[in-house]
């Protein structure tokens, strides 16, 4: 080759490995898309597996028995499922009845609450399910879960607007804003304290909107939301009361998703989100699974939510 061979040769190949280069990251964000979506019709199937055994999906619960704050006993809908997911072994290891948060005195489920499953990791996650922004073992690796139930649409606040609460009328704890224990969803966070320790059981029969129009579970990001441990009660609930993928302003700042500040804003990151290009994978209670678009109405989002508001859904 000549030099003038090579001066036109060179910027012709880096010509054609700029346009093969994205081609190439799209296929592999479809790839990882796929894998997403077939975990989440895993874990849709071990659901209706544990319906079939008890008559029920899995219950999210937290107790606080004294009424002291010492809200630590409880189990999250992960854990009851592990034997659903080929992960008899690991159910075995809990120590059911234990305090849930690790402390000096108590390390019986440390190892399991730092375990990855991997039916409970987005492949398209930087984290690849451990993270140490978690408020379960803080400042220590705890195992995480890209996939949440849907705690539904009740809400202390609305997002949207900032000046009134997002609430139902009809249906499941009707006009409670308190979306993270009394929501209006299949599974919310359950947490009690000894006065009401009642909670909240789903079977089919309970989702008269209809199971394919009722969502079941959602994707998250553990690195924007520091209540993302799958073996904790409090990090495995999501609610649409928040936008999909939803960004806000603080104190005159924009807070992006991946700044420090935002991870531990219950008002926002407590909602569906993805590392998919614009939307987010879903799972309804059918066991179907959809992509939903960032730009799905919110109003339809928010009535895909409840498992009995006697909405009427239109396309999504």
């Amino acid at each position: 080759f000549t030099l003038v061979d090579l001066l036109v040769v060179l910027p012709i190949i880096g010509i054609l490995i700029a346009l093969f280069f994205p081609a190439v990251q799209a296929a592999r964000e479809a790839a990882r898309r796929i894998a997403c979506t077939n975990n989440m019709k895993q874990l849709g199937l071990a659901w209706h597996n544990y319906h079939s055994v008890h008559r029920c999906f899995p219950i999210n619960w937290g107790l606080d028995p004294t009424g002291g704050g010492d809200s630590t006993l409880g189990n999250s809908w992960p854990t009851l499922i592990l034997p659903f997911v080929e992960q008899a072994p690991l159910e075995d290891k809990v120590k059911f009845g234990k305090p849930l948060n690790y402390t000096a005195t108590n390390k019986d489920n440390k190892s399991v609450a730092q375990t990855v499953v991997s039916a409970f990791v987005c492949p398209s996650d930087t984290s690849q399910g451990v993270m140490s922004n978690q408020l379960l073992i803080p400042n220590t690796p705890v195992a995480t879960t890209n996939y949440k139930a849907c705690a539904g649409m009740n809400w202390s606040i609305d997002v949207v607007t900032s000046n009134s609460e997002v609430t139902w009328n009809t249906g499941r704890n009707a006009n409670s804003p308190n979306g993270l224990d009394y929501g209006n969803g299949v599974i919310c966070r359950g947490w009690r304290d000894a006065a009401t320790k009642k909670i909240e059981h789903t079977a089919i029969r309970d989702i008269r909107d209809g199971t394919t129009n009722t969502l079941a579970m959602g994707e998250s990001v553990p690195q924007w939301c520091q209540y993302s441990a799958w073996y904790w009660w409090e990090g495995s609930t999501a609610t649409c009361g928040i936008p999909l993928n939803y960004k806000i302003e603080l104190s005159g700042v924009k807070m992006r998703r991946d700044q420090t500040g935002f991870f531990d804003t219950p008002s926002v990151c407590l909602g569906f989100m993805s590392r998919h290009p614009s939307g987010g994978t879903f799972c309804l209670c059918d066991g179907s699974c959809r992509f939903i678009s960032n730009d799905i109405d919110y109003r339809t989002y928010r009535k895909l939510a409840t498992i009995d508001g006697g909405e009427v859904i239109s396309e999504f």
